[in-house]
């Protein structure tokens, strides 16, 4: 009996102190608050691939106050009574009718699309020329910033000097310190094109090409190991099968579904209607363009006439015609004055 009381004991303790962590308020909002336990709820519902954003102390913060900007937007959409507007009414049965759809689809569809590893296997046998690898071919190269260092170092090489060893002691790419210039494995259509164009021309490891320039400055190239075209292990393409097939399954189910829904339904479409822009309205007899002088009310209205001259006018016609300037010569009056002479020099004594 004393056992049985102490084991109460411990499982009340144990309970009373689960009820004062999940209750215990994180953050207070005038008379609102965001308990512990909300904020664990929400950080829950974080996608597995974005969880890292909220691991660190700053990362919880920031996420916080995004859920206090919420508690305060929602506040306000209360107090402005938006649930009660017709348009978030017709939004929320939209988002309604998609989330029914979806479930019905989710429920009927995933119970249907179980894959055996037979399946898998017999669908890489016979779709295996999807999954040949092109050929493939592993470099080495030293770079330089001018042809000529590139020269310099050809004749290095000439002599013997080891490439990865020149690699390290001149090359200017950022990763040839520690792997000696080495590129890997690469299959066609994935390097640069003059590198690769020059890559590709060698045929034999341990051959090298002559100098070979590109935006980056001037390349010297060692082949270093070639892959044949193979086919890619069913292992390593298994996860892509079946992702494929699950997909290909669904779009064959839905289908059926929507087929077999149909055909249950009595669905009676009166295509009459639909050759009309709106059911039961009559169409507006299109017109020709009248022109603005043929209007009615263009009848009534004087016809403009061109601008009259000054000169024209009626009224001008009582009025002397201006004539051009005449100078004083010219004037009639001129004709009866004499013309002055010049005068005679006096006679000689």
């Amino acid at each position: 009996m004393k056992k049985f009381f102490i084991y109460f004991c411990l499982i009340f303790l144990v309970f009373a102190c689960s009820k004062k962590e999940n209750g215990t308020t994180l953050v207070t909002i005038d008379n609102d608050k965001i308990t512990l336990e909300e904020f664990n709820k929400e950080l829950d519902k974080i996608p597995t691939n974005m969880k890292m954003l909220v691991a660190t102390q700053t990362g919880k913060q920031n996420y916080l106050d995004r859920l206090v900007v919420k508690k305060l937007l929602l506040r306000e959409a209360k107090k402005q009574k938006i649930d009660s507007e017709k348009e978030f009414q017709d939004r929320l049965i939209d988002i309604k009718d998609q989330l029914l759809i979806e479930s019905v689809l989710k429920k009927r569809l995933n119970a249907d699309t179980s894959i055996t590893a037979a399946d898998l296997k017999k669908y890489y046998d016979t779709n295996k020329e999807n999954f040949k690898r092109d050929r493939e071919i592993n470099t080495r190269h030293i770079l330089v910033k001018t042809e000529e260092e590139a020269k310099q170092i050809q004749a290095k090489l000439q002599k013997g000097e080891d490439f990865a060893e020149l690699a390290k002691k001149y090359s200017i790419d950022p990763q040839a310190g520690a792997n000696g210039g080495e590129l890997g494995y690469h299959p066609k259509g994935t390097l640069m094109p003059e590198y690769e164009g020059a890559a590709l021309k060698l045929t034999k490891v341990g051959q090298m090409s002559g100098i070979v320039k590109t935006k980056f400055g001037f390349h010297i190239i060692k082949l270093e190991g070639i892959k044949p075209p193979a086919y890619v292990s069913f292992e390593e393409v298994k996860d892509f099968i079946k992702q494929k097939m699950a997909q290909e399954k669904q779009a064959e189910l839905l289908e059926k579904y929507i087929s077999s829904l149909k055909k249950e339904a009595k669905i009676t479409i009166k295509e009459e209607l639909l050759k009309e822009e709106k059911p039961g309205a009559a169409k507006p007899v299109a017109q020709p363009a009248v022109k603005p002088e043929d209007r009615p009310e263009a009848a009534a209205q004087p016809v403009a006439k061109p601008a009259v001259k000054p000169e024209d006018r009626p009224e001008a016609a009582a009025q002397p015609v201006a004539k051009p300037a005449v100078k004083p010569e010219d004037r009639p009056e001129a004709a009866a004055k004499p013309v002055a002479k010049p005068e005679a020099a006096p006679a000689k004594k």
